[in-house]
Formats: C-alpha cells, sequence, structure tokens
C-alpha cells in the first residue's frame, strides 16, 4: 500500500517531493521549520478528488493548528500551519490532480504544549440563577495528558464514540489558562466535527448540501432534516457502542405550529475541535420572505447543543412574533423546571430529553414545546444521562448550568 500524509481530517497520496528547511530565530534557538510537497492526488472518484482539493484551499484560507503526520517517516509529523496551497485541476476529467503545499510546522508533541484560554460569563437569564456549582467547564482530546490549570479544577470523564473525555470545571476556570499536551493521532479523538455530504470537514469552505448536514461531539449529535416544509433536526445520544435515544426537533411559529421551508443555506461558522457552530437558514412565504436563522453550537465533551434561532418579519407575521421550539417525535412526557423543561421518564436507553432556555419561555408541556414572542430565541437541548441515577455533573440541572455557562474558549499552541 502506498504511503499517504495526512494534514488535519485529510489524507492523500504520499507527496513525490518533500523539503524541509529550518526557520531560525535570531532570539532563541527554535523548533520551527518549513516543509513543501508536491505530489498528485489518486482519487477513486473526480468528486473525491474535489473533495480534497477543496478542503486543502479552504485549510489554507483557515488561521488553525493542524496536526500532521507522513506514513512515509514517522519523524515527519508535529503541529503546523499551511501557508501556502495550490492545486491544479486542469485535468478535471480524470480526477488526477497536482497539488502543493507549504506547512510552517510549529514543533512536535514534546515540543509544544496546547494552552485554553477562556472568556465569557454566566448568560443573562430570566431564572435567578446567579452561580453554578458544576460550570465552567471545558474538555480534552481522549488521551490527552500533562494537564496543568492553576486552580486545580476538578476533574471528571464523559463517555464519547472515541473513548473517554477528559473534562474539567472549577468556578475559577476562567482565571487562568490551561496547558495540555495530546499526541498529532489522538487531536480530533472526541473532538467536534460537521459532516456535509459525507465528508468531515477540516477547513470553512462547504458546497452548499443543508440536508442531512451532521454535527457532533461523538457524545450529541444533531442532522438537519431533508423533508418539504420542515424546519427540523434530529438529536441523538451515544451510549454503550450505540447511538440512539433519537428525538425530533422543529422551531414553528404561532400557536398553529407552521413550519418554515426545508433548511436552504447552511454555513460553517467556527470548525475546531473544542466547539463547531453551523447556521442555517431558511424562509417561510412564497415570495421567499420570512426568514429564519438557526446558529448551532456544539462544544466537546457537551452533553447539550445550544441554538440561537432569528426570525424576520413578513407581511403577515411581526419580528416578534411566537417562535417555538418542540419536540414533534419521540419525546415522552414533559414538565417545566427552572430553565428548562425535562421528561418525566428515562427512555429505553436510560436517558431523559430537556429543552430550556435562559429567557422567559412559556412551556406547553402537553405540545412538547417551549415558546416566546421574540425577533431572537435562545435555547438548547440535551439528555441527562443515566438519569435514573447520574451523576453531578450529568443531573439536569448540571446540563442547564453548563449551557447557562457561556465560556468561550480559544486554544492556542505554544513552545513547552
Amino acid at each position: 500500500m502506498a504511503n499517504t500524509i495526512t494534514v488535519g481530517r485529510m489524507t492523500f497520496t504520499s507527496p513525490q517531493n518533500l523539503t524541509i528547511t529550518p526557520s531560525p530565530d535570531n532570539s532563541r534557538n527554535s523548533t520551527a521549520r518549513t516543509i513543501t510537497m508536491s505530489g498528485s492526488f489518486v482519487a477513486d472518484t473526480v468528486a473525491a478528488a474535489k473533495v480534497l482539493r477543496d478542503e486543502l484551499v479552504s485549510m489554507g484560507n483557515s488561521d488553525l493548528i493542524y496536526p500532521f503526520t507522513w506514513t512515509g517517516d514517522d519523524l515527519i509529523e508535529g503541529y503546523t500551519k499551511i501557508s501556502g496551497v495550490s492545486v491544479d485541476s486542469s485535468r478535471l476529467g480524470t480526477g488526477l490532480f497536482k497539488y502543493n503545499l507549504t506547512l510552517d510546522v510549529k514543533g512536535r508533541t514534546s515540543e509544544m504544549l496546547f494552552e485554553s484560554n477562556f472568556t465569557g460569563s454566566l448568560l443573562t437569564n430570566s431564572h435567578s440563577i446567579t452561580s453554578t456549582t458544576y460550570a465552567p467547564w471545558h474538555a480534552l482530546p481522549v488521551n490527552a495528558f500533562n494537564y496543568n490549570h492553576a486552580e486545580a479544577p476538578i476533574d471528571a470523564t464523559r463517555a464519547s464514540e472515541d473513548g473517554t473525555v477528559p473534562f474539567y470545571y472549577d468556578t475559577n476556570l476562567r482565571s487562568k489558562a490551561a496547558q495540555w499536551t495530546v499526541e498529532p493521532v489522538n487531536y480530533y479523538k472526541g473532538a467536534c466535527k460537521i459532516q456535509i455530504d459525507n465528508t468531515t470537514m477540516t477547513g470553512y469552505l462547504s458546497k452548499n448540501t443543508p440536508t442531512a448536514v451532521l454535527i457532533s461531539n461523538g457524545i450529541i449529535r444533531i442532522t438537519s432534516g431533508s423533508t418539504t416544509n420542515q424546519s427540523r433536526f434530529t438529536v441523538e445520544f451515544y451510549d454503550n457502542g450505540t447511538w440512539g435515544s433519537s428525538r425530533e426537533i422543529s422551531f414553528n411559529s404561532g400557536s398553529s405550529k407552521t413550519e418554515w421551508n426545508l433548511w436552504q443555506t447552511v454555513q460553517i461558522l467556527r470548525n475546531e475541535p473544542h466547539e463547531c457552530a453551523v447556521r442555517f437558514t431558511t424562509y417561510s412565504d412564497s415570495n421567499g420572505d420570512g426568514r429564519l436563522v438557526v446558529d448551532v453550537t456544539i462544544k466537546r465533551g457537551a452533553h447539550h447543543i445550544g441554538f440561537v434561532a432569528n426570525q424576520g418579519p413578513t407581511s403577515d407575521r411581526a419580528a416578534t412574533s411566537r417562535i417555538n421550539l418542540q419536540v414533534t417525535a419521540d419525546g415522552g412526557t414533559f414538565s417545566d423546571s427552572t430553565g428548562y423543561m425535562l421528561e418525566g421518564s428515562a427512555d429505553g436507553a436510560g436517558q431523559k430529553f430537556l429543552v430550556g432556555s435562559p429567557q422567559g419561555y412559556t412551556a406547553v408541556t402537553s405540545d412538547k414545546l417551549i415558546h416566546l414572542s421574540s425577533n431572537q430565541f435562545k435555547t438548547f437541548v440535551g439528555y441527562v444521562y443515566n438519569a435514573v441515577s447520574p451523576s453531578t455533573i450529568d443531573g439536569a440541572d448540571a446540563v442547564r448550568d453548563q449551557y447557562l455557562q457561556g465560556n468561550y474558549e480559544n486554544v492556542r499552541l505554544v513552545r513547552a
């Protein structure tokens, strides 16, 4: 089998030419180096070659850190930014594309640390919640190690499809940075990911295929619907080796619960291992007006998904008309609590589903929905894992508080 190189989430044919040059720093010894490589994609189909082309170009446009490995030489590995990409697709009919890459290599695992810096605050809410116990929080890749935070946060774990995700929380988490290490081969284990047209996206460029978009952190995942005249998503939870506990949710309007049309456009807003955000847009009226924009956000290690829905007015509907988040299929019997509506009984897999908002919503438990009259609706959905006897970080109040603690995490690579 031919050797391959992997940059980010893209694996392709081993380069025909690879050159390494040092990148000295006059102020101190440097671990940086530049790798230039060129070769040809040998893809099974033209469509597969186009995916590689578009992803590499997208990665070249992004200011992100990527892991890279080469099966031809185990010393050619580490973390990099991509400073130059070109793909010659003149032989489009055959799918034989020539590529050139320039990697600005920052260092190997032993030479670098990841540093998580936090900002944000407890979300303004209408539920008199002023403090939390199990947040702020963040989670690391599976098999991450050498963790350090000056506040010595409480450590816990959550199970994902890739293995055990380390989970840390402390009321003072934002006051200091956390540092940690992970091997390049484990960088995306337990990570958030976006799949569009069956491709796991590494960058931000994607074709507009707004149906069956999947966003996941390996614990909870959401898939955009594909039925005409429905503005829906399917939510699932991972437990004991399988995805299950499926719930279908919709955004709809008014007491009649009228849905918008099928999702029309999709845009990647953030695509990093610790957080992904995707924007879905559609409309309601025959002339194309009555816009609905729904931003969906998933964080690594979370048992919840956040939404921000913005609706536009029409001649028949005010901008601040009633907007609903409804469980349209597979949900149990709900009761209202502080900041969320919760299923009364665990499903067959042992989970309870919850739907909530920081805003002053109205719960209609008989219809399995919450609503308010506003042009913007901030909401979340999630699961109480092992609901009969959940751990402290997995209870309904804990999941709510982990959503309310609007913790923005910025991860950067620093010299060890």
